[in-house]
């Protein structure tokens, strides 16, 4: 009988760690991205939208003392085309380490879900343990697409996007230091106010121990 039960937990052990899949991979204490989880932007090459519109400069602190500038800017010229802002710069010790453009744009956060996470105006800033720091974009709601999701992490004086992704942040829970990001990739179309044509497909983005995986 106590087979049985090893050989069972053996096999749900396995299907559960099947299932997960981590985001990025930490060698040697360096960040380890996958080319699945990041879609590329699809940006033009303009000439007049500089020098950029800072909208938002924030210090990021991490457990460990180490310290990072991130500043969020705004095409200049932009006129009514959408994005709040198209440009996060991160500075580490005064020294640009990272800078990405996005020509659809990133939005302010403040409808999005909160989940008890600490948010700034553009960005949701997330522990994942002493060493290591999450930043959570969310794009411009474009039609009927989802938006971007982009995620960033500070680590070791570095930045790195592990994690660029079309999907809708459906809900955020929060249990202890375990954070789950319900994300829905489709959007759903309602025969009514009330109810939905198609049904919402859910990803569950968990970050916990220091760790992010996908299921």
């Amino acid at each position: 009988m106590r087979t049985i039960v090893t050989i069972l937990l053996m096999m749900f052990l396995a299907q559960t760690t099947k299932a997960q899949e981590f985001i990025f991979e930490t060698t040697a204490g360096e960040i380890v991205t996958k080319s699945k989880f990041i879609d590329q932007f699809q940006n033009d090459v303009y000439t007049n939208i500089t020098p950029y519109i800072l909208k938002q400069t924030t210090n990021e602190s991490l457990q460990n003392g180490d310290s990072y500038t991130i500043n969020c800017l705004k095409y200049r010229n932009w006129g009514n085309d959408p994005g709040d802002i198209h440009v996060i710069q991160v500075l580490h010790q005064g020294k640009e380490v990272f800078k990405l453009n996005n020509d659809e744009g990133w939005k302010y956060i403040n409808e999005e879900p909160d989940g008890g996470i600490t948010k700034t105006k553009f960005y949701y800033s997330i522990d994942l343990d002493k060493n290591t720091k999450v930043l959570i974009f969310v794009g411009i709601y474009i039609q009927s697409l989802p938006p971007y999701i982009s995620m960033i992490v500070l680590k070791s004086g570095k930045t790195t996007l592990v994690f660029n992704k079309r999907c809708y942040i459906n809900e955020i829970k929060k249990q202890g230091n375990k954070i789950d990001f319900i994300l829905r990739k489709n959007t759903l179309e309602y025969v009514n106010s009330s109810t939905p044509v198609n049904q919402p497909i859910l990803k569950t983005l968990t970050m916990e121990n220091g760790r992010m995986y996908f299921k």
